[in-house]
């Protein structure tokens, strides 16, 4: 046994972050995608297994605190679209920052759990704007429907009719960035 531990350790070292993320990523690729593909509500109401559910706890209130904080930081602009667009600008900006700093620092563990918070941010903002002509998500505060981020930009860029398409593309980055979060050691 002692010979195995000697082996297995040294093995794993630079990817127990990765093996940790493996059965998260599946997860939270699948409640999104389902979200693109399905339905909206299905993913809201997605059953996380209980050991992986505080994780997407902290990491979904946490981007929420911050998807509100970046309207308040881009209203000070004072440009509208740049308000509504500043919540979304932040949820990615932030978990990239981070981990250019990780990366930079060379901190492996930082950096790799940045790159996954990104791919989640990009998730997030691909189920958010998929929902633009429906606007079926329960916003924050109970404001009214004509209150989507989505639906506002959309409406005034006049892309209403591309919201999958976008959707999709937005998708698709949130899934480079976690395939990335695993591989990165």
């Amino acid at each position: 046994m002692e010979r195995f531990n000697e082996w297995l350790f040294p093995t794993l070292g630079n990817w127990w972050l990765s093996l940790l993320l493996v059965l998260p990523i599946w997860i939270v690729t699948e409640q999104f995608w389902v979200a693109l593909t399905f339905n909206i509500m299905a993913a809201v109401n997605y059953p996380y297994p209980f050991f992986v559910s505080p994780l997407f706890f902290v990491v979904d209130y946490v981007t929420l605190i911050i998807h509100e904080a970046g309207h308040t930081l881009f209203g000070l602009f004072g440009n509208r679209l740049l308000t509504i667009l500043g919540g979304s600008i932040l949820e990615i900006l932030l978990p990239f920052l981070i981990f250019l700093s990780g990366w930079m620092r060379k901190q492996r563990s930082v950096a790799q759990f940045s790159l996954f918070w990104l791919g989640f941010c990009w998730y997030d903002t691909a189920a958010y704007c998929v929902d633009a002509p429906f606007r079926l998500l329960p916003l924050i505060g109970d404001l009214p429907k004509s209150a989507h981020d989505f639906y506002n930009i959309l409406t005034e860029l006049n892309l209403m009719s591309e919201s999958r398409t976008i959707a999709m593309i937005m998708f698709s980055i949130g899934f480079i960035a976690m395939i990335a979060s695993l591989l990165y050691p």
